[in-house]
């Protein structure tokens, strides 16, 4: 009976098996199928000038091509529109030769005016948040400031061939060429399309738009008039956006779904105790930063010794389990591995005592009252509870407030937001100016706009951050920004969480997949390896 019963007892602990119920068919690379996936939120645009989400850049990026990207699952810059480029030594001018035959999906040529369209649109438009991206470029501020209809930086030469002069050296500009907002346009569709372009966009990259139920679901299917059929040997990419994360694992555990990521704790867990899963999990860093932004403007925020205090008082060793590991504790915004990034720093300690000193000092020896907004979503609102109860230790009471992402966006770019807030940063390439110039750097704010979402402003870190942005010396470089990084754990903008490690799971048949550090999802070199019916085949 004895061993009856632990055998028993065994087989209670043992984990059901919730293994693939699916299998790839077996067949060679080919085209064909629907990829099922869905996010937690909603996107909130497809005009490349606007969208500046994660969310949103699923969508955007397989739509619009640039003139230069990245490698499948690397950082390494490659041709894409541009068939060649030129960088002077003087590191000044870039002069690009676009490939020929280029198309939108209308079937139209797409020219190199377009692209200086597009760059001079980013720089004319006051909702856009990328003009500054362009701020080195010859003329760029003329047209910012609307004295200027055109940028003398962006000079075309034919319909294949463009140039852009910057008014100093800045040794990430190649990088910025790889933004959604870089890709071609035409002013006679923008025109048309007027406040619907959010909805309209003119496709030039392997997928195209053919449904948007907004707030539902988002269809692409292939670009007829696209170059490469090996990035859309995928049919068809269905989106369905503002899927909770439980219900996203139990339609991707039943086949409703051939991707799942961002798991919550409990299905994280579920997939990793499962041995047959591992082949499918994908472990990405994120080129990112989480944290909370402090609105440095306003009181009791306007204090570092307050900044410093709630820093102090988070216990980021909570939030690494409340991710079950996967997450590195920051100590300022450069991911682990970024040039420039000082990896002697220690992340502040949790120091309760220290923190009620710092308040005191400030004048909060009584304690104080915050509001602190995130979004609704399990993870964020179980790390926003412990940290509630961490600053409630020091005498801090915290009031929660969840609003939807596309609010929390709109919140963190207004000087009227909430000043205690969820925050972060998906790097939109991979140079350390990316991480400090739009989060840190004074030009950067806008009361109505602004990606400097602190309203932080330090003329001694906007002259370091000037002087590294062209410096060509690599390690004088690497040693500005590391300054950078002291600056900004003293003055503490945010209050420093942690760079988050991802874990995607596919289903079997979504072959030659890997999530990437820059776009993340970006199924365009995915095929499905489908039954002879096109659907999956059972195990």
């Amino acid at each position: 009976m004895r061993a009856l019963a632990l055998l028993i007892g065994l087989v209670a602990c043992s984990p059901p098996d919730r293994g693939p119920r699916f299998q790839a068919a077996g067949g060679p690379p080919r085209a064909g199928g629907t990829l099922r996936i869905a996010v937690v939120d909603g996107v909130s645009t497809l005009d490349p000038a606007i969208a500046y989400d994660e969310v949103s850049y699923y969508v955007v990026h397989p739509l619009f091509d640039t003139l230069v990207d990245y490698a499948p699952g690397s950082t390494e810059v490659i041709p894409r529109m541009a068939e060649r480029w030129e960088i002077s030594p003087d590191g000044k001018t870039f002069r690009f030769w676009m490939r020929p035959n280029l198309r939108y999906a209308d079937g139209r040529a797409i020219v190199a005016a377009d692209i200086q369209y597009s760059l001079e649109r980013a720089l004319a438009m006051p909702e856009s948040p990328f003009g500054s991206f362009l701020v080195d470029v010859v003329g760029a501020k003329a047209v910012t400031e609307g004295t200027a209809k055109h940028c003398a930086g962006i000079v075309v030469t034919g319909d294949r061939e463009l140039t852009i002069t910057l008014a100093v050296p800045n040794l990430s500009f190649l990088y910025v060429m790889s933004m959604g907002f870089t890709t071609p346009q035409r002013a006679d569709h923008n025109a048309a399309a007027g406040v619907e372009l959010r909805r309209m966009p003119l496709a030039s990259g392997p997928y195209m738009l053919a449904s948007w139920e907004e707030g539902q679901r988002i269809v692409l299917h292939r670009n007829p008039y696209y170059s490469d059929p090996m990035r859309q040997r995928i049919e068809e990419v269905d989106l369905r956006e503002r899927v909770p994360r439980d219900t996203q694992f139990l339609m991707f555990e039943s086949g409703e779904l051939d991707t799942v990521e961002h798991l919550g704790a409990p299905d994280y867990l579920a997939v990793m105790s499962q041995p047959a899963w591992q082949p499918y999990v994908h472990m990405s860093p994120h080129l990112s930063a989480t944290g909370s932004r402090f609105n440095v403007r306003v009181p009791p925020f306007d204090d570092r010794r307050v900044r410093q205090a709630f820093n102090y008082a988070v216990d980021k060793s909570h939030i690494s389990r409340i991710l079950n590991g996967r997450a590195v504790p920051s100590h300022g915004i450069l991911p682990p591995g970024m040039a420039g990034r000082d990896e002697a720093l220690a992340p502040y300690p949790h120091d309760p005592a220290r923190a009620r000193a710092l308040l005191a000092e400030a004048g909060y020896a009584q304690g104080l009252e915050v509001e602190y907004a995130t979004t609704p979503d399990d993870q964020a609102e179980a790390i926003a509870t412990s940290m509630q109860a961490d600053l409630a230790e020091v005498g801090v009471r915290v009031r929660l407030t969840f609003l939807t992402f596309e609010a929390t966006g709109v919140a963190l770019a207004s000087s009227k937001g909430p000043p205690f807030m969820y925050c972060s940063w998906v790097g939109d390439f991979p140079d350390p100016s990316n991480f400090f110039d739009p989060r840190f750097h004074s030009r950067m704010i806008n009361d109505d706009n602004s990606v400097n979402a602190s309203f932080y402003a330090n003329p001694a870190l906007d002259a370091l951050l000037d002087a590294a942005r062209g410096d060509p010396d690599p390690a004088a470089r690497s040693a500005m920004y590391q300054r950078a990084e002291d600056i900004l754990y003293d003055d503490a903008p945010w209050l420093w969480g942690y760079h988050y490690i991802e874990a995607e799971v596919t289903q079997p048949y979504v072959q030659n997949y890997r999530p990437h550090p820059l776009w993340i999802r970006d199924y365009t070199d995915a095929w499905l390896d489908l039954g002879p019916d096109g659907r999956p085949v059972p195990r």
